[in-house]
Protein backbone atom coordinates (compact mmCIF):
# COMPACT_ATOMS: atom_id res chain seq x y z
CA UNK A 1 0.00 0.00 0.00
CA UNK A 2 2.89 2.38 0.79
CA UNK A 3 4.42 1.62 -2.64
CA UNK A 4 1.08 2.33 -4.29
CA UNK A 5 0.66 5.72 -2.59
CA UNK A 6 4.23 6.72 -3.39
CA UNK A 7 3.74 5.89 -7.07
CA UNK A 8 0.45 7.79 -7.15
CA UNK A 9 2.00 10.85 -5.51
CA UNK A 10 4.76 10.74 -8.09
CA UNK A 11 2.21 10.73 -10.94
CA UNK A 12 0.33 13.66 -9.42
CA UNK A 13 3.54 15.70 -9.00
CA UNK A 14 4.50 15.02 -12.61
CA UNK A 15 1.05 16.16 -13.72
CA UNK A 16 1.26 19.40 -11.73
CA UNK A 17 4.75 20.09 -13.05
CA UNK A 18 3.54 19.62 -16.63
CA UNK A 19 0.57 21.92 -16.09
CA UNK A 20 2.73 24.58 -14.42
CA UNK A 21 5.21 24.45 -17.29
CA UNK A 22 2.44 24.98 -19.83
CA UNK A 23 0.87 27.91 -17.96
CA UNK A 24 2.03 31.42 -18.92
CA UNK A 25 4.04 33.27 -16.28
CA UNK A 26 1.75 36.27 -16.10
CA UNK A 27 -1.87 35.72 -17.11
CA UNK A 28 -3.35 39.11 -16.31
CA UNK A 29 -4.99 41.15 -19.03
CA UNK A 30 -2.62 43.68 -20.51
CA UNK A 31 0.42 41.67 -19.47
CA UNK A 32 3.10 40.39 -21.80
CA UNK A 33 1.65 36.90 -21.76
CA UNK A 34 0.60 35.45 -25.08
CA UNK A 35 -1.25 32.46 -26.45
CA UNK A 36 0.45 31.09 -29.57
CA UNK A 37 -1.43 29.35 -32.31
CA UNK A 38 1.06 26.53 -31.92
CA UNK A 39 2.92 25.89 -28.68
CA UNK A 40 6.30 25.83 -30.45
CA UNK A 41 5.94 29.13 -32.37
CA UNK A 42 8.89 31.46 -31.90
CA UNK A 43 8.42 35.23 -31.39
CA UNK A 44 7.95 37.29 -34.52
CA UNK A 45 7.20 40.85 -35.54
CA UNK A 46 3.53 39.96 -36.07
CA UNK A 47 3.01 38.64 -32.56
CA UNK A 48 2.04 39.59 -29.01
CA UNK A 49 -0.62 42.08 -30.11
CA UNK A 50 -3.42 43.39 -27.96
CA UNK A 51 -6.70 44.54 -29.46
CA UNK A 52 -5.64 48.18 -29.90
CA UNK A 53 -2.44 47.17 -31.70
CA UNK A 54 -4.42 44.82 -33.93
CA UNK A 55 -6.79 47.65 -34.87
CA UNK A 56 -3.96 50.09 -35.53
CA UNK A 57 -2.24 47.70 -37.90
CA UNK A 58 -5.47 46.53 -39.58
CA UNK A 59 -6.68 50.01 -40.53
CA UNK A 60 -3.32 50.76 -42.15
CA UNK A 61 -2.78 47.49 -44.04
CA UNK A 62 -6.08 45.75 -44.79
CA UNK A 63 -6.78 46.10 -48.55
CA UNK A 64 -10.55 45.99 -48.05
CA UNK A 65 -10.36 48.81 -45.50
CA UNK A 66 -8.08 50.90 -47.71
CA UNK A 67 -10.38 50.27 -50.68
CA UNK A 68 -13.34 51.75 -48.83
CA UNK A 69 -11.20 54.70 -47.82
CA UNK A 70 -10.60 55.54 -51.48
CA UNK A 71 -14.26 56.47 -51.85
CA UNK A 72 -13.50 59.68 -49.96
CA UNK A 73 -10.90 60.69 -52.56
CA UNK A 74 -13.33 59.90 -55.35
CA UNK A 75 -16.00 62.07 -53.74
CA UNK A 76 -13.45 64.87 -53.37
CA UNK A 77 -12.91 64.65 -57.13
CA UNK A 78 -16.66 65.08 -57.67
CA UNK A 79 -16.57 68.27 -55.59
CA UNK A 80 -13.77 69.67 -57.76
CA UNK A 81 -15.65 68.75 -60.93
CA UNK A 82 -18.88 70.36 -59.72
CA UNK A 83 -17.12 73.64 -58.87
CA UNK A 84 -15.56 74.14 -62.33
CA UNK A 85 -16.95 76.90 -64.53
CA UNK A 86 -18.16 76.51 -68.14
CA UNK A 87 -15.45 76.23 -70.78
CA UNK A 88 -15.32 78.86 -73.55
CA UNK A 89 -15.91 77.81 -77.16
CA UNK A 90 -13.64 78.88 -80.02
CA UNK A 91 -14.81 78.33 -83.62
CA UNK A 92 -12.59 79.02 -86.67
CA UNK A 93 -14.02 78.70 -90.18
CA UNK A 94 -12.48 79.04 -93.68
CA UNK A 95 -14.63 78.92 -96.83
CA UNK A 96 -12.67 78.51 -100.06
CA UNK A 97 -14.15 75.80 -102.31
CA UNK A 98 -15.41 77.36 -105.59
CA UNK A 99 -14.22 80.80 -104.59
CA UNK A 100 -12.65 83.24 -107.16
CA UNK A 101 -10.93 86.49 -106.48
CA UNK A 102 -13.06 88.39 -109.01
CA UNK A 103 -16.33 86.50 -108.48
CA UNK A 104 -18.02 88.94 -106.06
CA UNK A 105 -19.97 86.94 -103.48
CA UNK A 106 -17.82 83.89 -104.10
CA UNK A 107 -14.76 85.43 -102.48
CA UNK A 108 -12.89 83.32 -99.86
CA UNK A 109 -14.28 83.87 -96.37
CA UNK A 110 -12.52 83.58 -92.96
CA UNK A 111 -14.36 83.82 -89.63
CA UNK A 112 -13.38 83.45 -85.98
CA UNK A 113 -16.09 83.02 -83.31
CA UNK A 114 -15.58 83.04 -79.53
CA UNK A 115 -18.45 81.95 -77.22
CA UNK A 116 -18.59 82.07 -73.41
CA UNK A 117 -21.58 80.62 -71.51
CA UNK A 118 -22.49 82.44 -68.29
CA UNK A 119 -24.24 80.97 -65.25
CA UNK A 120 -27.01 83.49 -64.66
CA UNK A 121 -29.09 81.34 -62.26
CA UNK A 122 -26.37 80.11 -59.86
CA UNK A 123 -26.30 76.50 -61.11
CA UNK A 124 -22.58 75.93 -60.48
CA UNK A 125 -22.53 77.13 -56.82
CA UNK A 126 -25.59 74.99 -56.12
CA UNK A 127 -24.04 72.00 -57.87
CA UNK A 128 -20.94 72.45 -55.72
CA UNK A 129 -23.09 72.46 -52.56
CA UNK A 130 -24.72 69.20 -53.64
CA UNK A 131 -21.30 67.62 -54.30
CA UNK A 132 -20.04 68.73 -50.88
CA UNK A 133 -23.05 67.12 -49.25
CA UNK A 134 -22.29 63.87 -51.04
CA UNK A 135 -18.66 64.20 -49.93
CA UNK A 136 -19.75 64.54 -46.31
CA UNK A 137 -22.12 61.57 -46.73
CA UNK A 138 -19.24 59.51 -48.12
CA UNK A 139 -17.15 60.32 -45.04
CA UNK A 140 -20.06 59.30 -42.79
CA UNK A 141 -20.50 56.10 -44.80
CA UNK A 142 -16.83 55.27 -44.36
CA UNK A 143 -17.11 55.92 -40.62
CA UNK A 144 -19.97 53.42 -40.55
CA UNK A 145 -17.81 50.88 -42.39
CA UNK A 146 -15.01 51.58 -39.91
CA UNK A 147 -17.44 50.95 -37.03
CA UNK A 148 -18.50 47.56 -38.38
CA UNK A 149 -14.93 46.65 -39.33
CA UNK A 150 -13.63 47.29 -35.82
CA UNK A 151 -16.60 45.42 -34.33
CA UNK A 152 -15.81 42.33 -36.39
CA UNK A 153 -12.12 42.54 -35.54
CA UNK A 154 -12.79 42.81 -31.81
CA UNK A 155 -15.33 40.00 -31.88
CA UNK A 156 -12.71 37.72 -33.40
CA UNK A 157 -10.17 38.92 -30.83
CA UNK A 158 -12.43 37.98 -27.92
CA UNK A 159 -13.30 34.70 -29.62
CA UNK A 160 -9.58 33.93 -29.85
CA UNK A 161 -9.12 34.56 -26.12
CA UNK A 162 -12.21 32.52 -25.28
CA UNK A 163 -11.11 29.52 -27.31
CA UNK A 164 -7.61 29.82 -25.85
CA UNK A 165 -9.06 29.60 -22.36
CA UNK A 166 -10.97 26.51 -23.44
CA UNK A 167 -7.76 24.94 -24.70
CA UNK A 168 -5.96 25.67 -21.43
CA UNK A 169 -8.50 24.22 -19.03
CA UNK A 170 -9.36 21.31 -21.33
CA UNK A 171 -5.67 20.47 -21.59
CA UNK A 172 -5.39 20.52 -17.80
CA UNK A 173 -8.51 18.38 -17.47
CA UNK A 174 -7.22 15.97 -20.12
CA UNK A 175 -3.90 15.54 -18.32
CA UNK A 176 -5.70 14.99 -15.01
CA UNK A 177 -7.81 12.35 -16.69
CA UNK A 178 -4.73 10.65 -18.07
CA UNK A 179 -3.23 10.50 -14.55
CA UNK A 180 -6.50 9.09 -13.24
CA UNK A 181 -6.55 6.58 -16.10
CA UNK A 182 -3.04 5.38 -15.27
CA UNK A 183 -3.94 5.03 -11.61
CA UNK A 184 -7.17 3.17 -12.43
CA UNK A 185 -5.27 0.76 -14.67
CA UNK A 186 -2.79 0.12 -11.87
CA UNK A 187 -5.60 -0.59 -9.42
CA UNK A 188 -7.38 -2.83 -11.92
CA UNK A 189 -4.20 -4.83 -12.48
CA UNK A 190 -3.81 -5.24 -8.72
CA UNK A 191 -7.42 -6.38 -8.46
CA UNK A 192 -8.65 -3.47 -6.34
CA UNK A 193 -11.28 -2.44 -8.90
CA UNK A 194 -12.84 -3.88 -12.03
CA UNK A 195 -11.38 -3.27 -15.48
CA UNK A 196 -14.84 -2.00 -16.40
CA UNK A 197 -14.01 1.27 -14.58
CA UNK A 198 -10.83 1.57 -16.61
CA UNK A 199 -12.73 1.05 -19.89
CA UNK A 200 -15.33 3.65 -18.90
CA UNK A 201 -12.67 6.23 -18.12
CA UNK A 202 -10.94 5.47 -21.43
CA UNK A 203 -14.13 6.25 -23.33
CA UNK A 204 -14.63 9.48 -21.38
CA UNK A 205 -11.06 10.53 -22.07
CA UNK A 206 -11.65 10.03 -25.80
CA UNK A 207 -14.60 12.44 -25.60
CA UNK A 208 -12.54 15.02 -23.70
CA UNK A 209 -9.70 14.67 -26.18
CA UNK A 210 -12.14 15.29 -29.04
CA UNK A 211 -13.40 18.52 -27.42
CA UNK A 212 -9.81 19.64 -26.87
CA UNK A 213 -8.86 19.05 -30.50
CA UNK A 214 -12.03 20.76 -31.73
CA UNK A 215 -11.11 23.81 -29.67
CA UNK A 216 -7.68 23.94 -31.32
CA UNK A 217 -9.28 23.65 -34.75
CA UNK A 218 -11.70 26.46 -33.88
CA UNK A 219 -8.79 28.66 -32.81
CA UNK A 220 -7.13 28.08 -36.19
CA UNK A 221 -10.32 29.26 -37.89
CA UNK A 222 -10.39 32.39 -35.72
CA UNK A 223 -6.74 33.03 -36.57
CA UNK A 224 -7.66 32.77 -40.25
CA UNK A 225 -10.34 35.43 -39.78
CA UNK A 226 -7.90 37.66 -37.91
CA UNK A 227 -5.36 37.31 -40.72
CA UNK A 228 -7.94 38.46 -43.25
CA UNK A 229 -9.01 41.40 -41.08
CA UNK A 230 -5.47 42.46 -40.24
CA UNK A 231 -4.23 42.09 -43.80
CA UNK A 232 -1.45 39.51 -43.33
CA UNK A 233 -1.37 37.55 -46.58
CA UNK A 234 1.49 35.19 -45.70
CA UNK A 235 0.04 32.15 -43.94
CA UNK A 236 3.51 31.15 -42.73
CA UNK A 237 3.85 34.27 -40.58
CA UNK A 238 2.95 33.34 -36.99
CA UNK A 239 0.14 35.27 -35.39
CA UNK A 240 -0.56 35.39 -31.69
CA UNK A 241 -2.22 37.95 -29.48
CA UNK A 242 -1.81 38.79 -25.83
CA UNK A 243 -4.43 39.13 -23.17
CA UNK A 244 -6.63 36.98 -21.01
CA UNK A 245 -10.38 36.65 -20.83
CA UNK A 246 -10.61 38.39 -17.48
CA UNK A 247 -13.67 40.32 -16.36
CA UNK A 248 -13.30 44.10 -16.17
CA UNK A 249 -16.43 46.08 -15.37
CA UNK A 250 -17.77 48.94 -17.45
CA UNK A 251 -16.95 51.29 -14.58
CA UNK A 252 -13.30 50.24 -14.74
CA UNK A 253 -13.38 50.75 -18.50
CA UNK A 254 -14.79 54.23 -17.96
CA UNK A 255 -17.92 53.52 -20.02
CA UNK A 256 -21.16 55.28 -19.14
CA UNK A 257 -24.12 53.35 -20.51
CA UNK A 258 -26.23 56.52 -20.61
CA UNK A 259 -23.66 58.72 -22.32
CA UNK A 260 -24.60 58.49 -25.97
CA UNK A 261 -26.40 60.39 -28.68
CA UNK A 262 -28.42 58.47 -31.24
CA UNK A 263 -27.93 61.23 -33.78
CA UNK A 264 -24.17 60.62 -33.83
CA UNK A 265 -24.39 57.11 -35.30
CA UNK A 266 -22.48 57.27 -38.63
CA UNK A 267 -25.12 55.45 -40.69
CA UNK A 268 -27.83 57.80 -39.41
CA UNK A 269 -25.57 60.79 -40.07
CA UNK A 270 -25.03 59.58 -43.65
CA UNK A 271 -28.79 59.27 -44.22
CA UNK A 272 -29.49 62.74 -42.84
CA UNK A 273 -26.78 64.27 -45.03
CA UNK A 274 -28.17 62.52 -48.12
CA UNK A 275 -31.63 63.78 -47.22
CA UNK A 276 -30.24 67.33 -47.21
CA UNK A 277 -28.50 66.59 -50.51
CA UNK A 278 -31.82 65.64 -52.12
CA UNK A 279 -33.35 68.89 -50.86
CA UNK A 280 -30.47 70.79 -52.46
CA UNK A 281 -30.95 68.77 -55.65
CA UNK A 282 -34.50 70.09 -55.89
CA UNK A 283 -33.17 73.65 -55.85
CA UNK A 284 -30.44 72.67 -58.32
CA UNK A 285 -32.92 71.34 -60.87
CA UNK A 286 -35.05 74.44 -60.53
CA UNK A 287 -32.02 76.58 -61.31
CA UNK A 288 -31.04 74.34 -64.20
CA UNK A 289 -34.47 75.08 -65.71
CA UNK A 290 -33.10 78.57 -66.46
CA UNK A 291 -30.63 78.02 -69.33
CA UNK A 292 -27.16 79.51 -69.41
CA UNK A 293 -26.70 82.77 -71.32
CA UNK A 294 -24.05 82.62 -74.04
CA UNK A 295 -22.20 85.73 -75.18
CA UNK A 296 -20.20 85.63 -78.41
CA UNK A 297 -17.76 87.69 -80.46
CA UNK A 298 -17.36 87.09 -84.18
CA UNK A 299 -14.72 88.36 -86.60
CA UNK A 300 -15.40 87.97 -90.37
CA UNK A 301 -12.97 88.60 -93.24
CA UNK A 302 -14.32 88.36 -96.82
CA UNK A 303 -12.28 89.99 -99.51
CA UNK A 304 -11.95 93.63 -98.57
CA UNK A 305 -14.65 93.34 -95.90
CA UNK A 306 -13.64 93.11 -92.23
CA UNK A 307 -16.59 92.70 -89.84
CA UNK A 308 -16.61 92.31 -86.04
CA UNK A 309 -19.83 91.56 -84.17
CA UNK A 310 -21.16 90.77 -80.69
CA UNK A 311 -24.19 88.58 -79.97
CA UNK A 312 -25.95 86.67 -77.18
CA UNK A 313 -28.05 83.49 -77.22
CA UNK A 314 -30.02 81.37 -74.79
CA UNK A 315 -32.39 78.39 -75.16
CA UNK A 316 -36.07 79.09 -74.55
CA UNK A 317 -37.34 76.89 -71.70
CA UNK A 318 -40.81 76.31 -73.14
CA UNK A 319 -41.12 72.54 -72.88
CA UNK A 320 -38.24 71.10 -70.85
CA UNK A 321 -38.18 72.93 -67.53
CA UNK A 322 -36.81 69.97 -65.50
CA UNK A 323 -40.32 69.12 -64.32
CA UNK A 324 -39.62 65.38 -64.15
CA UNK A 325 -36.30 65.68 -62.32
CA UNK A 326 -37.73 68.18 -59.83
CA UNK A 327 -40.54 65.76 -59.01
CA UNK A 328 -38.06 62.89 -58.78
CA UNK A 329 -35.90 64.63 -56.18
CA UNK A 330 -38.93 65.83 -54.22
CA UNK A 331 -40.06 62.24 -53.86
CA UNK A 332 -36.51 61.12 -53.08
CA UNK A 333 -36.32 63.73 -50.33
CA UNK A 334 -39.53 62.34 -48.80
CA UNK A 335 -38.16 58.80 -49.10
CA UNK A 336 -35.00 59.73 -47.20
CA UNK A 337 -37.12 61.35 -44.50
CA UNK A 338 -38.84 58.00 -43.92
CA UNK A 339 -35.50 56.16 -44.03
CA UNK A 340 -34.00 58.51 -41.44
CA UNK A 341 -36.95 57.98 -39.10
CA UNK A 342 -36.85 54.21 -39.57
CA UNK A 343 -33.08 54.09 -38.97
CA UNK A 344 -33.44 56.23 -35.84
CA UNK A 345 -36.04 53.83 -34.41
CA UNK A 346 -33.84 50.88 -35.31
CA UNK A 347 -30.82 52.40 -33.56
CA UNK A 348 -32.80 53.23 -30.41
CA UNK A 349 -34.03 49.63 -30.24
CA UNK A 350 -30.54 48.28 -30.90
CA UNK A 351 -28.97 50.41 -28.16
CA UNK A 352 -31.68 49.47 -25.67
CA UNK A 353 -31.22 45.75 -26.36
CA UNK A 354 -27.42 45.97 -26.11
CA UNK A 355 -27.62 47.84 -22.78
CA UNK A 356 -29.98 45.26 -21.29
CA UNK A 357 -27.79 42.37 -22.41
CA UNK A 358 -24.63 44.07 -21.17
CA UNK A 359 -26.15 44.85 -17.78
CA UNK A 360 -27.38 41.27 -17.40
CA UNK A 361 -23.97 39.79 -18.24
CA UNK A 362 -22.15 42.27 -16.03
CA UNK A 363 -24.39 41.74 -13.00
CA UNK A 364 -23.83 38.00 -13.23
CA UNK A 365 -20.07 38.41 -13.48
CA UNK A 366 -20.07 40.86 -10.57
CA UNK A 367 -21.76 38.20 -8.46
CA UNK A 368 -19.14 35.67 -9.55
CA UNK A 369 -16.41 38.16 -8.67
CA UNK A 370 -17.93 38.84 -5.26
CA UNK A 371 -18.24 35.11 -4.61
CA UNK A 372 -14.67 34.56 -5.89
CA UNK A 373 -15.98 31.78 -8.12
CA UNK A 374 -12.80 30.64 -9.84
CA UNK A 375 -10.71 30.38 -6.68
CA UNK A 376 -13.44 28.55 -4.80
CA UNK A 377 -13.99 26.22 -7.75
CA UNK A 378 -10.27 25.44 -7.82
CA UNK A 379 -10.26 24.94 -4.06
CA UNK A 380 -13.13 22.45 -4.19
CA UNK A 381 -11.39 20.54 -6.97
CA UNK A 382 -8.13 20.34 -5.01
CA UNK A 383 -9.91 19.20 -1.86
CA UNK A 384 -11.72 16.50 -3.84
CA UNK A 385 -8.43 15.38 -5.36
CA UNK A 386 -6.70 15.18 -1.96
CA UNK A 387 -9.67 13.34 -0.48
CA UNK A 388 -9.50 10.75 -3.24
CA UNK A 389 -5.74 10.37 -2.81
CA UNK A 390 -6.14 9.80 0.92
CA UNK A 391 -8.90 7.26 0.34
CA UNK A 392 -11.58 9.41 1.94
CA UNK A 393 -13.57 9.63 -1.30
CA UNK A 394 -14.51 7.16 -4.00
CA UNK A 395 -13.92 7.37 -7.73
CA UNK A 396 -17.45 8.47 -8.61
CA UNK A 397 -17.31 11.43 -6.22
CA UNK A 398 -13.91 12.42 -7.55
CA UNK A 399 -15.11 12.29 -11.18
CA UNK A 400 -18.17 14.38 -10.36
CA UNK A 401 -15.97 16.99 -8.71
CA UNK A 402 -13.68 17.09 -11.77
CA UNK A 403 -16.63 17.49 -14.12
CA UNK A 404 -18.14 20.23 -11.95
CA UNK A 405 -14.78 22.01 -12.03
CA UNK A 406 -14.74 21.83 -15.82
CA UNK A 407 -18.37 22.95 -16.15
CA UNK A 408 -17.85 25.94 -13.87
CA UNK A 409 -14.81 27.05 -15.88
CA UNK A 410 -16.68 26.58 -19.15
CA UNK A 411 -19.68 28.55 -17.86
CA UNK A 412 -17.54 31.37 -16.45
CA UNK A 413 -15.48 31.91 -19.58
CA UNK A 414 -18.54 31.61 -21.79
CA UNK A 415 -20.35 34.33 -19.83
CA UNK A 416 -17.21 36.49 -19.83
CA UNK A 417 -16.93 36.06 -23.59
CA UNK A 418 -20.60 36.97 -24.04
CA UNK A 419 -20.06 39.99 -21.78
CA UNK A 420 -17.27 41.34 -23.98
CA UNK A 421 -19.33 40.65 -27.08
CA UNK A 422 -22.20 42.61 -25.53
CA UNK A 423 -19.79 45.39 -24.58
CA UNK A 424 -18.50 45.68 -28.16
CA UNK A 425 -22.07 45.50 -29.47
CA UNK A 426 -23.02 48.43 -27.22
CA UNK A 427 -20.04 50.49 -28.35
CA UNK A 428 -20.89 49.72 -31.97
CA UNK A 429 -24.56 50.58 -31.50
CA UNK A 430 -23.73 54.03 -30.11
CA UNK A 431 -21.03 54.57 -32.74
CA UNK A 432 -18.02 54.66 -30.39
CA UNK A 433 -15.78 51.88 -31.64
CA UNK A 434 -12.67 54.01 -31.96
CA UNK A 435 -10.77 54.40 -28.67
CA UNK A 436 -10.52 58.14 -29.31
CA UNK A 437 -14.32 58.41 -29.10
CA UNK A 438 -14.42 57.28 -25.47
Amino acid sequence: MKYFLTLFHFLILVSFATIAADEPENRSIGSNSSYPVEDSISPDFYSDWNVNELEEFAVSSNPLYLREKQNIGMARGDVITASLYYNPILNMQQQFMGARVNSGTGLPETSVIYNQPFDVSGVIPQREKVAKQEFMATIAGFNDFDRLFRLRLRQNYWTYLYVTEQIHYQKEFLENYQDLLDLTKLRAEKGDISFLEYDRLTLERIQIDREYRNARILREQVVKNLRVLIGIADANVPLKVKGRLKFISTKEFGIDLQDFNVENRPDLVALKIRQQRERMNIELKRREAIPALTFGIEYLNKGTEHVTGVYASTPLALFDRKQGEILKYEESHKKFAFEVEAKRNEIITEISASIKELQARESQLLEYKQFNLLDKNKEVQEKSRLAYIRGASNLVTFLEAEKNYLNVLRSYYEITYLYYNALEAFRASVGKMDASDL
